[in-house]
């Protein structure tokens, strides 16, 4: 029992012990990437990450590492193309006009002094169930008219949740803003009229009835400029699974090992509107997968010439192993899913180079290492990256990374196989003690 005792404190002396793992080196990495173009000393680089090297990498890339040909690590920092949010404005317009007849309503408003240039229009509109044409124009001085979109506005409350009240067009800083509210026509009159009849929802496209609409106010809404808007990467997947479950939904599972910003589906049934949930997980396993987002997705005929739809889920997710989507169908037939597509805020790599036409690698595949600091990632980041030049260079295809196992991996994994013998010990010596000390007192009765 002492030498027991003995081993089991030798053991737990030794374990807190750790070897001081040497820095890493490529050969402590599954894959590696090589840095194509010839670099000058001090000058700034981007380099694109792509989906293989994410799909690969740790899920936060915290496995990243940059060696130079010296296998000394260079300082880098990983920067997402999603520009810091520019705030949005809302100015309510001042109505200045109104002329109506019996098939239209037009409404002149005006933006205030001092604006931004606007590219929405939002009326607010108490009433429900209606659906209407409308034709916005704008103006400089009031009198001379610009196109600017044809649109529809409508809302089905008394059928599902389903409203829009905004038009979008190409921003502009117009002042005065004519809209032109009509009943919907079909363009041919040989059309016939289309009554939809959708899991107790009822879409009349050619047969609404005119009903007036009251609007209390305009609102102008200025949108982000384009060069702050988020740069997506996106890959396809057609390899899917797809099953009913006892409940009869659709439940769809892939593989992606990446993130998500957006989820598309593509989707053949000309109209639908349904709930989907979208779940994820690290393994694949049955009772791993978390609920991620819940949407309601849908397409239904506007009109004879137009569909609205709505076939994306976006929801900003780390990366993701595996991906399950099930689609709530009711009394539906299920949906015909032809392909779905993940879009991701690209990130870009960013180092300086300290000597002309060295040449680097960039090296991942070891999920034991902590993600590094370099000072670099204090003065160029998300906000400052503008005030930079940089030159962008290319990333080989991902090889694997040639050399002898990671010392980081083998060290972590034979680590937890001492913790795990010790546990046993301590289980099994405690068991032992506790036999003993039984069997003393049983000897004492």
């Amino acid at each position: 029992m002492k030498k027991l005792l003995f081993l089991f404190s030798l053991l737990a002396c030794c374990l807190p012990l750790q070897a001081v793992a040497a820095p890493p080196t490529p050969a402590d990495f599954r894959y590696c990437a090589e840095v194509n173009g010839a670099l000058k000393a001090e000058a700034l680089y981007q380099a694109h990450l792509t989906d293989e090297l994410i799909q690969k990498a740790a899920p936060g890339l915290e496995d990243l590492r940059l060696f130079d040909a010296g296998q000394k690590e260079t300082p880098f920092v990983v920067i997402k193309n999603n520009p810091p949010f520019e705030t949005i404005e809302t100015y309510t317009l001042e109505i200045t006009g109104y002329e109506n007849d019996a098939s239209s309503a037009t409404v002149i408003t005006k933006l205030p002094k001092n604006h931004r240039p606007i590219s929405m229009l939002n009326l607010d509109i108490p009433g429900t169930d209606f659906k209407k044409q409308i034709a916005a124009s704008g103006s400089s001085d009031g009198k001379t008219w610009h196109p600017l979109v044809d649109d529809s506005i409508y809302d089905f409350s008394s059928q599902v949740t389903l409203r829009k009240t905004k038009v979008e067009f190409p921003s502009t800083d117009f002042h005065y803003f004519r809209l032109k509210l009509t009943d919907y026509k079909p363009q041919a009159a040989a059309q016939p009229s289309i009554r939809l009849k959708y899991d107790g929802l009822d879409f009349s496209v050619n047969g609404v009835k005119k009903k007036e609409l009251r609007i209390r106010s305009v609102q102008g809404i200025t949108q982000t400029p384009s060069e702050k808007k988020p740069v997506y990467d996106k890959k396809a997947f057609a390899d899917f699974s797809s099953s009913m479950d006892k409940e009869g939904n659709t439940v769809i599972v892939f593989q992606a090992d990446l993130p998500a910003d957006q989820l598309t589906l593509d989707v053949s049934n000309p109209y639908y509107y349904r709930t989907v949930k979208l779940y994820g997980s690290n393994t694949g396993k049955d009772d791993s997968y978390r609920l991620l987002a819940i949407e309601m997705l849908y397409r239904f005929p506007l009109s004879v010439e137009k569909h609205e739809e709505k076939n994306k889920i976006e929801q900003k997710i780390s990366k993701q192993a595996f991906y399950r989507l099930v689609i709530v169908n009711k009394n539906n037939p299920p949906l015909e899913i032809k392909g779905i597509a993940l879009a991701w805020a690209q990130q870009n790599l960013y180092f300086i180079a300290l000597k002309n036409d060295e040449k680097h690698s960039l090296c991942f595949g070891n999920h034991q290492l902590k993600r590094p600091e370099y000072d670099i990632a204090q003065f160029i980041n998300q906000n400052t990256l503008p005030q930079h030049p940089y030159a962008r260079v290319e990333l080989s295809p991902v090889r694997g990374s040639a050399g002898r196992p990671g010392w980081s991996e083998w060290f972590a994994g034979f680590e937890k196989l001492i913790l795990k013998i010790v546990v046993v010990i301590l289980v099994i010596g405690m068991g032992l003690w506790l036999f003993m000390l039984l069997k003393k007192a049983g000897e004492k009765k």
